[in-house]
């Protein structure tokens, strides 16, 4: 998947955070040039370390990967939350004037890793996520919730309702299963029908031909919700899976 750029201006929350840290890194590391005899040896690993963190979330957030990659962005910013808060502490009572400036400029760089913490580990529907506009309704297009699990569970699904004779997608489409759920009929509890809304855009993996990518509000037809990934007819008549947190039942 291509790196977008422009998805790290969709929201003012992404620019604002990141223009924040980049902001508070640059000016530590200016301080920290100016004083290099009282600086730490620590505190220019901390400070490359950060400068990486903040750059991967540029990075995750342009290849629309924060889902895929929270646990790991989680663990990193709290490493960095860590470090960062450990020399804040030790400049902070320093004498000379430019490393006070440089503490201060670290705490412009906790400040929104803490907010990071908060929201990648925030799901769709609470008050951080609407704040955010991580529901559909703001200018973010990214839910928290993870969607990387594994398509294992999907294809298990697939498997027993059509009694394991299937393994693959386009199989199951031909199947007796699949004619039924188009003719209105359900042979069996594991087959439903019903219209859904696209709450947020999502790009097919390009590595898995059995994903569909949908945009923002599009009307899709559900025919099977009993995974995490559902499968879904899209009104060009193009079937595959999406994630579940993406789509939301029509009920009127």
């Amino acid at each position: 998947m291509a790196l977008q750029l422009k998805r790290v201006f969709s929201s003012p929350i992404f620019v604002g955070t990141l223009l924040l840290m980049f902001a508070g890194i640059i000016a530590a590391l200016v301080c920290a040039g100016l004083k290099n005899g009282y600086v730490e040896p620590t505190t220019w690993f901390m400070i490359t370390y950060l400068a990486l963190l903040a750059i991967t979330l540029v990075v995750a957030i342009a290849d629309n990967a924060l889902h895929r990659y929270r646990l790991a962005l989680l663990t990193m910013i709290g490493v960095g939350l860590s470090l960062n808060v450990s020399h804040i502490g030790y400049y902070i009572n320093a004498t000379i004037g430019t490393l006070q400036a440089m503490s201060a400029s670290l705490i412009f760089v906790e400040i929104p890793l803490f907010f990071w913490v908060i929201i990648l580990g925030s799901g769709p529907g609470t008050y951080l996520a609407d704040v955010c506009g991580m529901d559909g309704k703001g200018s973010g297009n990214l839910p928290m919730s993870d969607v990387s699990m594994s398509r294992m569970q999907y294809r298990h699904t697939v498997n027993s309702a059509t009694g394991g004779a299937r393994s693959s997608i386009a199989e199951y489409y031909t199947s007796d299963l699949h004619q039924s759920v188009i003719s209105g009929k359900r042979p069996d509890s594991s087959a439903v029908v019903y219209k859904a809304r696209a709450l947020y855009p999502y790009e097919a993996n390009p590595d898995d031909p059995n994903e569909v990518s949908i945009v923002k509000d599009e009307i899709m037809l559900v025919i099977d919700d009993s995974g995490k990934w559902w499968q879904v007819k899209k009104e060009d008549g193009t079937v595959g899976i999406a994630p579940s947190n993406y789509l939301a039942q029509i009920t009127s």
